[in-house]
């Protein structure tokens, strides 16, 4: 069974967004769009988990409008979680520590991109759906090369990550000014800061 499961990246990438998206409902498009793959192996390897009851599918029915309302009703399928999959909290506990090993090989990224200041995880990274961002460097780096990792990072988990870079001029700038923005990130209690050198503070995942 896990052979079968692990057996594809698009595969994997799908089972995370299911699994940190419990209560999610999802069409073929969208886990294309949010997996970064083929529509193609999207169908594929989404029949597979169906067929290891890992999710389930169901269907919509929608009036057709405008010109092809005289053509009756469009059905479209969704697809989302089985929670009473024997092995779903094992999947939960699992994909949970492959994503903390993912997060900490982005850190040792970020750290390589320049002279960083600061790194906080929010949003996504601590289950805190009313967050600003999902993540906040402050310092000197490469701005292409940042955006390059995380974009690379966004198709490992399988999720977009908010971003928000900045260096230490415009950090200095918005904290003179009390920027509403920065102030809700820094004020966000359930942020984690994994590097600061602005303040000369540091937590750890």
């Amino acid at each position: 069974m896990f052979e079968q499961l692990f057996g594809s990246g698009t595969r994997v990438k799908l089972m995370r967004v299911f699994l940190e998206n419990p209560e999610g409902k999802f069409f073929v498009r969208e886990l294309s769009r949010m997996t970064d793959s083929l529509i193609n192996s999207v169908r594929r390897e989404l029949k597979n988990l169906i067929e290891l009851k890992l999710i389930k599918t169901n269907e919509i029915v929608e009036p057709l409008a405008g010109e092809q309302e005289k053509k009756g009703l469009n059905v479209k399928k969704y697809y989302y979680l089985n929670k009473k999959n024997l092995f779903l909290q094992d999947l939960t506990n699992l994909f949970a520590k492959g994503r903390l090993l993912l997060e900490k090989k982005l850190i040792e990224r970020i750290k390589k991109l320049g002279e960083i200041k600061f790194i906080s995880f929010g949003g996504i990274f601590v289950d805190d759906e009313k967050a600003v961002t999902d993540l906040l460097i402050i310092g000197d780096l490469e701005l292409d090369k940042a955006k390059e990792n995380l974009k690379k990072f966004e198709q490992e988990v399988g999720r977009t990550i908010r971003y928000t870079i900045m260096d230490e001029n415009e950090y200095s700038l918005r904290k003179d000014i009390a920027d509403g923005f920065l102030d809700k990130i820094m004020a966000n209690g359930s942020n984690i800061v994994v590097l600061d050198k602005l303040t000369k503070k540091k937590r750890t995942l």
